[in-house]
């Protein structure tokens, strides 16, 4: 079983740091499964349609993981 998450990076403020996960349903276009983001989280993060994102598939005890980061055009990872 996958597990659809999308992982926000970790901001780091002082001595606090504020970690945002949200849960993804896969929609089925066509018989393939994609996870949209919602427009809301999209302008937060700034991800236009010019950004890339990264995925990392990491196993857990739990299962896998999907990991994104988001790179904008310009190559410079945003919240890394």
């Amino acid at each position: 079983m996958i597990m659809a998450l999308l992982q926000l990076s970790s901001i780091q403020l002082d001595s606090w740091q504020i970690k945002m996960v949200i849960q993804l349903t896969p929609t089925r276009i066509k018989g393939s499964k994609y996870l949209l983001i919602p427009k809301d989280l999209a302008q937060l993060l700034e991800i236009d349609d010019g950004s890339v994102l990264n995925l990392t598939i990491e196993d857990t005890e739990k299962g896998q993981r999907l990991v994104y980061s988001i790179q904008q055009k310009s190559g410079n990872t945003v919240g890394d």
